[in-house]
């Protein structure tokens, strides 16, 4: 699995074009803010990260970076989204060039390991040591949605359909393997998730929930952005995310809660700041999930 270090997809999915960067950038370091833990020092490095605006569940974020005490340029400007809160096992992290940006893989209990892109990379991965555990701030971009077209899945193929096979002819013994069945999985009300092209990037059929929406961008081009939770993983202790979906990713359709969607998205995690209070989680019932 590849890791991309673009942001141009993005960008795309927010309706941002390359030739608008430079403006992203020139309006979150003239309005933006930032705080105390969102920087880092060394010997070799001064990184500070700003964004803009400073009461939002989305934001545009630039990280600046450079010797200390001298000048700051801009190396990498991304999206920047609140999440929810969910504790994690630190695996490995994948640094992109230089280390101001980067991506992490970390694993919730009962599940495997995910990628997701760190904006606050430089501050969070050199304190992390494989196998501890920390609070992470879950969130997605949507690139893709729509509600979900099957409430049933057919697999003729493949290890889970062999393991049916299996089981089938031992419980028909006067049968052939001509006549296994093909394995019908029953997809209401479930969660399904899965790496997609490349690593921070997920397809999910999941129910969504807590469906709100608000206005993001400069006032001459602001959009409507969608926001709604996901739970997946253990049933016993879902992972939550906070995904966003703009609404020219949309098209025709809104979101609404307990609506079964299919969606493709980049996954995007930070640990929380330490005066941080964590994200209320979802009710119990709430998150629709079963896998």
């Amino acid at each position: 699995m590849e890791h991309l270090q673009s942001m141009g997809d993005k960008w795309f999915a927010l309706g941002v074009k390359p030739e608008d960067i430079t403006g992203v950038i020139a309006t979150t370091l003239e309005y933006g803010g930032t705080r105390p833990v969102w920087s880092a020092k060394s010997a070799s490095w001064e990184r500070i990260l700003m964004a803009w605006p400073n009461e939002s569940l989305l934001r545009t974020s630039v990280i600046v970076a450079g010797k200390p005490e001298g000048e700051l340029p801009a190396v990498a400007v991304a999206p920047f989204m609140e999440g929810f809160a969910n504790d994690l096992v630190f695996r490995e992290s994948y640094p992109w060039k230089d280390g101001h940006a980067g991506e992490i893989l970390a694993q919730p209990d009962g599940f495997y390991p995910l990628w997701f892109y760190d904006p606050l990379f430089f501050r969070d991965a050199p304190s992390l040591k494989e196998g501890e555990t920390a609070t992470f701030y879950l969130s997605g971009l949507c690139y893709g949605i729509r509600r979900a077209l099957l409430d049933e899945l057919t697999i003729t193929e493949g290890p889970q359909y062999e393991q049916h096979a299996i089981k089938w002819m031992k419980e028909n013994p006067s049968k052939t393997r001509l006549d296994v069945p093909p394995l019908k999985i029953p997809l209401k009300g479930q969660t399904i998730i899965d790496l997609f092209q490349h690593c921070c990037e997920y397809q999910c059929r999941a129910v969504i929930f807590d469906v709100d929406s608000f206005m993001f961008g400069p006032e001459q081009g602001q959009m409507k952005i969608y926001r709604f939770g996901i739970g997946f993983g253990d049933p016993k202790k879902p992972t939550y995310a906070i995904i966003y979906a703009p609404e020219r990713v949309c098209g025709k359709y809104v979101p609404a809660e307990n609506d079964e969607v299919d969606i493709v998205f980049w996954m995007q995690g930070r640990i929380a700041d330490p005066e941080e209070q964590p994200a209320p989680q979802p009710e119990e019932g709430q998150e629709g999930d079963k896998n």
